[in-house]
């Protein structure tokens, strides 16, 4: 990708995205060794200079988190969370670039469940009290996962980042008032029939300011009415990939978490015992990105795919959404009702809203894919 590309990416992200301007402290997480991201990093801290801001780019790969869990006795843990902390408290704004193949290089024998922990007040600092984007790095792996050479990936990045979302902005309001008046979703399809309540929990739609791509508007369920089963498509969690995952809940608790393979099984049951929030939900969003069709493995496209719904095991956003459920996970499983995977329905006090992916009623048309590529 030319500088030129690297420059519009920043201005888009930096000024645009998280609105970082003069006085304002931006912090820039580089999750990998890739020179892609290095290059993006590099642009977003000259155009946050360029428009008066303080930034500083922080090395968040796997090497951090191997140095941190090589000292990973109790009383270094504590430090090392503490001094993460401290280092984020002054940013007001952070953008955080991720590469996921660099997970796979976080050393096997590192418990990544105490890491994590050991990280969640630094991450609910800049969550709750930054304006923060997380953006995948646009590496030749990127490319690999979607199926393109790199020239056609590069260029399908920028076409998706670059989105003008403010079209998508006007056309959510229907969605997110229909969702802030409904109290119960029920999710249909093949292997799936999973239904909760969201009432009294408001929505709040994405539409470029928090993770670049976009395209989704979430909620929380309340906490102990998820019941039923659902099937989930390749997923991944910091370095673990896994081609396929179903769970079962019971009174909002997962009883039971199936891999594709029994290795995949044991793996996800390990990171849903975490800690007891793991295996309740923190968030239900519908995903309306009318680009991203597939998934690709990598979770900021996957969960936006036009025509999917995604539930995050863990974690709830505080504010407005927030089910209380705490936890140092917070996994978001992508379920595409694209009749290419399958099909299937999303109901809304028992009236349909969405089949096989596509809105189907007047209300919600200007999601449906023609409508937000103009």
């Amino acid at each position: 990708m030319d500088q030129e590309s690297y420059s519009k990416l920043a201005e888009q992200f930096v000024g645009n995205t998280t609105k970082t301007g003069e006085g304002d402290y931006l912090g820039i997480a580089l999750r990998g060794v890739c020179p892609e991201g290095r290059e993006l990093a590099e642009a977003c801290k000259l155009e946050a200079e360029r428009l008066g801001a303080k930034a500083l780019i922080i090395e968040r790969g796997s090497e951090f988190v191997n140095s941190v869990m090589a000292n990973a006795t109790p009383e270094g843990l504590l430090q090392a969370g503490a001094a993460e902390l401290e280092l984020v408290k002054p940013m007001t704004t952070f953008i955080s670039i991720c590469d996921d193949d660099d997970l796979l290089r976080i050393k096997r024998e590192y418990d990544q469940g105490t890491f994590y922990k050991t990280m969640r007040p630094a991450q609910n600092q800049r969550v709750n009290h930054a304006r923060w984007l997380v953006v995948d790095a646009p590496t030749p792996a990127f490319a690999k996962a979607n199926g393109m050479d790199v020239p056609t990936a590069e260029a399908y990045y920028k076409k998706v980042c670059l989105l003008d979302y403010s079209r998508m902005a006007q056309q959510v309001i229907p969605l997110q008032e229909l969702m802030d008046n409904t109290e119960h979703v029920r999710i249909t399809g093949p292997g799936t029939d999973l239904s909760f309540s969201i009432k009294g929990l408001k929505s709040v739609p994405c539409v470029g300011e928090r993770n670049i791509p976009d395209g989704e508007c979430y909620t929380a369920p309340e906490k102990f009415s998820v019941q039923g089963r659902i099937q989930f498509g390749p997923s991944s969690y910091q370095g673990s990939r896994f081609t396929g995952i179903t769970l079962e809940y019971n009174k909002g608790y997962i009883s039971k978490a199936i891999g594709a393979t029994p290795e995949e099984t044991v793996i996800l049951n390990k990171i849903l015992d975490t800690d007891p929030g793991a295996r309740f939900t923190g968030e239900f969003a519908v995903g309306f990105n009318p680009y991203i069709t597939r998934p690709m493995g990598r979770i900021l496209f996957d969960e936006k795919i036009g025509g999917s719904i995604h539930i995050a095991q863990g974690q709830a956003y505080e504010g407005i959404a927030d089910n209380g459920n705490r936890s140092a996970v917070h996994w978001d499983m992508v379920h595409s009702q694209r009749p290419e995977h399958g099909g299937g329905q999303l109901w809304f006090d028992d009236k349909l809203i969405r089949h096989d992916g596509r809105f189907v009623i007047p209300d919600l048309d200007g999601l449906n894919p023609e409508n937000l590529m103009g």
